[in-house]
């Protein structure tokens, strides 16, 4: 989470493995970051904790970004009292509402791509869905319908950055997709070294990870929405 804060994530969607460490310490520990997790069908015993959606406004024009987390949670979350809804159910009731105070809307879904091509198909008024979960890496962004999907790497292996171009009348005209391969050959961070060997030391033999798209670029500069 302190590698989110750093890098200027402002939101953030709550994929399944987030919430291995309770739902409450992730609220807590994202808090204390100042970051923004977002999840429109997660509900903890019977409320809904996460923040449905937010509004960024990118150079003048109002970004709404939405996410959904996938109902594949294992038994323990469960029990916990953490309960996913549909999340076609709650997009056909989200997206019309949403629309009305934005210029374009933005998914961060972690369902994987099979679920996805199925809401650019039957929710309408999505703009651009950011995917993670079960499905392939794609380098170039594809369309179905008005909806442009974009996926990256797993395990956080690219960093996406997507411009999006709009027309004279708030509509999406195209897209300029890079996606950027994090390799060796890349020059090293010593102070995130540093900071991921502190963590091993502290705990050994943990492999657990995260899971989810996240949004990138603070409101505050105005800066473009990004995988």
């Amino acid at each position: 989470m302190d590698f989110y804060r750093n890098m200027g994530y402002t939101a953030l969607c709550v994929g399944k493995r987030d919430l291995a460490g309770s739902t409450m310490f992730l609220l807590e520990e994202t808090k204390k970051r100042g970051l923004m997790p977002l999840s429109s069908n997660l509900r903890y015993k019977n409320k809904a904790v996460f923040e449905p959606y937010r509004i960024f406004d990118v150079n003048g024009t109002k970004v709404g970004v939405l996410a959904v987390t996938s109902p594949r949670l294992n038994q323990r979350i469960k029990a916990g009292g953490v309960e996913v809804l549909d999340p076609s159910a709650r997009l056909k009731s989200l997206v019309p509402e949403l629309k009305n105070k934005v210029d374009v809307i933005v998914l961060l879904s972690n369902l994987g791509e099979f679920e996805d091509r199925k809401l650019a198909c039957t929710v309408d008024g999505i703009d651009v869905i950011i995917g993670s979960g079960p499905g392939g890496q794609r380098p170039q962004p594809f369309k179905i319908g008005r909806t442009y999907l974009l996926r990256g790497s797993p395990k956080g292996k690219s960093v996406g950055k997507v411009v999006v171009k709009l027309n004279s009348e708030g509509g999406i005209q195209g897209l300029n997709n890079e996606l950027h391969q994090l390799k060796a050959r890349l020059p090293v961070d010593e102070a995130a070294i540093s900071k991921i060997k502190k963590l091993k030391q502290k705990y050994p033999g943990n492999r657990s990870g995260v899971q989810g798209p996240k949004v990138q670029g603070s409101p505050k500069n105005q800066g473009p929405v990004k995988e």
